[in-house]
Protein backbone atom coordinates (compact mmCIF):
# COMPACT_ATOMS: atom_id res chain seq x y z
CA UNK A 1 0.00 0.00 0.00
CA UNK A 2 1.36 3.42 -0.96
CA UNK A 3 1.47 6.57 1.13
CA UNK A 4 -0.51 8.10 -1.75
CA UNK A 5 -3.41 5.83 -0.81
CA UNK A 6 -6.40 7.62 0.58
CA UNK A 7 -6.43 5.55 3.77
CA UNK A 8 -4.27 2.89 5.41
CA UNK A 9 -4.74 0.56 8.31
CA UNK A 10 -2.77 1.47 11.40
CA UNK A 11 -0.54 -1.57 10.87
CA UNK A 12 0.23 -0.66 7.26
CA UNK A 13 0.99 2.95 8.17
CA UNK A 14 3.20 1.81 11.06
CA UNK A 15 5.16 -0.50 8.74
CA UNK A 16 5.81 2.30 6.26
CA UNK A 17 7.11 4.74 8.85
CA UNK A 18 9.08 2.10 10.74
CA UNK A 19 7.33 2.00 14.10
CA UNK A 20 5.03 -0.48 15.80
CA UNK A 21 1.27 -0.46 15.42
CA UNK A 22 1.11 0.13 19.16
CA UNK A 23 3.15 3.31 18.74
CA UNK A 24 0.65 4.56 16.14
CA UNK A 25 -2.18 3.85 18.59
CA UNK A 26 -0.25 5.83 21.21
CA UNK A 27 0.12 8.77 18.82
CA UNK A 28 -3.64 8.69 18.28
CA UNK A 29 -4.30 8.54 22.03
CA UNK A 30 -1.94 11.49 22.55
CA UNK A 31 -3.68 13.38 19.72
CA UNK A 32 -0.51 13.57 17.68
CA UNK A 33 -2.57 11.95 14.95
CA UNK A 34 -6.14 13.24 15.02
CA UNK A 35 -9.03 14.82 13.18
CA UNK A 36 -8.71 14.70 9.38
CA UNK A 37 -5.88 12.17 9.66
CA UNK A 38 -8.34 9.54 10.91
CA UNK A 39 -11.22 7.76 9.28
CA UNK A 40 -13.44 5.94 11.72
CA UNK A 41 -12.99 5.54 15.45
CA UNK A 42 -11.57 3.12 17.98
CA UNK A 43 -9.69 -0.01 17.00
CA UNK A 44 -11.00 0.02 13.46
CA UNK A 45 -9.90 3.58 12.73
CA UNK A 46 -7.81 4.03 9.58
CA UNK A 47 -5.10 6.53 8.76
CA UNK A 48 -4.94 9.15 6.01
CA UNK A 49 -1.17 8.95 5.54
CA UNK A 50 -0.45 12.36 4.02
CA UNK A 51 -2.39 14.19 6.74
CA UNK A 52 -0.95 12.01 9.51
CA UNK A 53 2.61 12.62 8.33
CA UNK A 54 2.13 16.37 8.41
CA UNK A 55 0.66 16.16 11.92
CA UNK A 56 3.59 14.07 13.14
CA UNK A 57 6.06 16.57 11.66
CA UNK A 58 4.45 19.29 13.74
CA UNK A 59 3.88 17.33 16.97
CA UNK A 60 7.07 15.26 17.30
CA UNK A 61 10.53 16.54 18.12
CA UNK A 62 13.10 15.53 15.50
CA UNK A 63 14.73 13.19 17.97
CA UNK A 64 11.38 11.47 18.64
CA UNK A 65 10.34 10.78 15.08
CA UNK A 66 9.99 7.14 14.23
CA UNK A 67 11.06 5.87 17.64
CA UNK A 68 10.08 5.37 21.27
CA UNK A 69 11.38 7.65 24.00
CA UNK A 70 13.45 9.71 21.58
CA UNK A 71 15.39 6.74 20.14
CA UNK A 72 15.28 6.14 16.38
CA UNK A 73 14.17 2.60 15.51
CA UNK A 74 14.90 2.81 11.81
CA UNK A 75 18.21 1.61 10.48
CA UNK A 76 18.43 4.43 7.92
CA UNK A 77 20.49 7.54 8.83
CA UNK A 78 18.62 10.57 10.30
CA UNK A 79 18.57 12.37 6.98
CA UNK A 80 16.63 9.48 5.43
CA UNK A 81 13.91 9.72 8.07
CA UNK A 82 13.70 13.49 7.56
CA UNK A 83 13.45 13.06 3.79
CA UNK A 84 10.65 10.55 4.24
CA UNK A 85 8.66 13.01 6.33
CA UNK A 86 9.28 15.86 3.89
CA UNK A 87 8.58 13.91 0.70
CA UNK A 88 5.89 11.48 1.83
CA UNK A 89 2.99 13.25 0.06
CA UNK A 90 4.77 13.21 -3.32
CA UNK A 91 6.90 10.06 -3.45
CA UNK A 92 7.30 6.76 -1.63
CA UNK A 93 10.63 5.35 -0.57
CA UNK A 94 11.08 1.62 -0.08
CA UNK A 95 10.30 0.59 3.50
CA UNK A 96 13.39 0.23 5.63
CA UNK A 97 13.57 -2.76 7.95
CA UNK A 98 13.53 -1.44 11.52
CA UNK A 99 16.32 -2.41 13.86
CA UNK A 100 15.69 -3.33 17.45
CA UNK A 101 16.89 -0.75 19.99
CA UNK A 102 16.69 -1.40 23.76
CA UNK A 103 13.63 0.14 25.36
CA UNK A 104 14.09 1.53 28.92
CA UNK A 105 11.02 -0.35 30.13
CA UNK A 106 12.31 -3.63 28.69
CA UNK A 107 15.70 -2.99 30.29
CA UNK A 108 14.03 -2.36 33.65
CA UNK A 109 12.07 -5.62 33.42
CA UNK A 110 15.23 -7.53 32.47
CA UNK A 111 17.12 -6.00 35.40
CA UNK A 112 14.32 -6.98 37.80
CA UNK A 113 14.32 -10.55 36.45
CA UNK A 114 18.09 -10.73 36.94
CA UNK A 115 17.70 -9.46 40.51
CA UNK A 116 15.08 -12.11 41.27
CA UNK A 117 17.28 -14.81 39.74
CA UNK A 118 20.18 -13.73 41.98
CA UNK A 119 17.92 -13.83 45.05
CA UNK A 120 16.69 -17.30 44.09
CA UNK A 121 20.24 -18.53 43.47
CA UNK A 122 21.43 -17.17 46.83
CA UNK A 123 18.53 -18.87 48.62
CA UNK A 124 19.26 -22.19 46.91
CA UNK A 125 22.94 -21.90 47.86
CA UNK A 126 21.99 -21.29 51.50
CA UNK A 127 19.66 -24.30 51.45
CA UNK A 128 22.37 -26.46 49.92
CA UNK A 129 24.90 -25.26 52.48
CA UNK A 130 22.40 -26.04 55.24
CA UNK A 131 22.01 -29.58 53.93
CA UNK A 132 25.79 -30.02 53.84
CA UNK A 133 26.12 -28.79 57.43
CA UNK A 134 27.96 -25.60 56.58
CA UNK A 135 25.24 -23.53 58.25
CA UNK A 136 23.06 -24.24 61.24
CA UNK A 137 19.68 -22.69 61.99
CA UNK A 138 19.56 -20.04 64.69
CA UNK A 139 17.34 -22.23 66.88
CA UNK A 140 19.92 -25.02 66.68
CA UNK A 141 22.69 -22.56 67.54
CA UNK A 142 20.75 -21.29 70.55
CA UNK A 143 20.17 -24.83 71.81
CA UNK A 144 23.85 -25.68 71.43
CA UNK A 145 24.86 -22.50 73.26
CA UNK A 146 22.46 -23.14 76.15
CA UNK A 147 23.60 -26.75 76.40
CA UNK A 148 27.28 -25.79 76.50
CA UNK A 149 26.75 -23.08 79.11
CA UNK A 150 24.60 -25.37 81.27
CA UNK A 151 27.29 -28.05 81.20
CA UNK A 152 29.94 -25.51 82.18
CA UNK A 153 27.90 -24.23 85.11
CA UNK A 154 27.13 -27.79 86.20
CA UNK A 155 30.82 -28.67 86.38
CA UNK A 156 31.57 -25.47 88.28
CA UNK A 157 28.75 -26.06 90.79
CA UNK A 158 29.95 -29.59 91.43
CA UNK A 159 33.36 -28.22 92.33
CA UNK A 160 31.99 -25.73 94.87
CA UNK A 161 31.67 -28.39 97.59
CA UNK A 162 35.35 -29.24 97.31
CA UNK A 163 36.34 -25.56 97.28
CA UNK A 164 34.12 -24.89 100.33
CA UNK A 165 35.82 -27.68 102.28
CA UNK A 166 39.24 -26.22 101.51
CA UNK A 167 38.18 -22.71 102.51
CA UNK A 168 36.51 -23.99 105.72
CA UNK A 169 39.67 -25.84 106.73
CA UNK A 170 41.93 -22.87 105.95
CA UNK A 171 39.85 -20.27 107.79
CA UNK A 172 38.47 -22.55 110.54
CA UNK A 173 34.80 -22.03 109.68
CA UNK A 174 32.00 -24.60 109.34
CA UNK A 175 31.99 -26.36 105.98
CA UNK A 176 28.21 -25.87 105.76
CA UNK A 177 28.52 -22.09 106.09
CA UNK A 178 31.29 -21.88 103.49
CA UNK A 179 29.29 -24.03 101.07
CA UNK A 180 26.15 -21.93 101.57
CA UNK A 181 27.94 -18.62 100.93
CA UNK A 182 29.74 -19.90 97.85
CA UNK A 183 26.63 -21.51 96.33
CA UNK A 184 24.61 -18.32 96.80
CA UNK A 185 27.29 -16.17 95.18
CA UNK A 186 27.69 -18.65 92.33
CA UNK A 187 23.96 -18.91 91.62
CA UNK A 188 23.56 -15.12 91.60
CA UNK A 189 26.40 -14.91 89.10
CA UNK A 190 24.89 -17.74 87.02
CA UNK A 191 21.51 -16.00 86.88
CA UNK A 192 23.09 -12.79 85.61
CA UNK A 193 25.14 -14.58 82.98
CA UNK A 194 22.09 -16.57 81.82
CA UNK A 195 20.34 -13.30 80.98
CA UNK A 196 23.41 -12.09 79.09
CA UNK A 197 23.58 -15.30 77.06
CA UNK A 198 19.86 -15.09 76.26
CA UNK A 199 20.30 -11.55 74.93
CA UNK A 200 23.24 -12.63 72.75
CA UNK A 201 21.32 -15.60 71.38
CA UNK A 202 18.37 -13.38 70.43
CA UNK A 203 20.68 -11.30 68.22
CA UNK A 204 21.87 -14.25 66.13
CA UNK A 205 21.02 -14.06 62.39
CA UNK A 206 18.70 -16.58 60.72
CA UNK A 207 21.72 -18.70 59.82
CA UNK A 208 25.15 -18.85 61.39
CA UNK A 209 28.14 -20.26 59.54
CA UNK A 210 29.91 -23.28 60.94
CA UNK A 211 33.61 -22.30 61.05
CA UNK A 212 34.66 -25.93 60.99
CA UNK A 213 33.09 -26.59 57.59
Amino acid sequence: MSLHAEVMTKSAFAAHVGVSAGRISQYIAERKIFGDALEGEGRNAKIRPSVAMEQLKRSLDPAQRFGANGMATRSAPPSTATDLLDDAPTRLKPPVKPTVVPDPFVDEVAAEKLKQQKITTARMEREEALELGRYMLTDDARREMVKAVAEAFKVMEQGISEMAKAIAAQFSIPTHDATHVMLKAFRDHRSKKAKDFAAEAAELPDHVEDDES
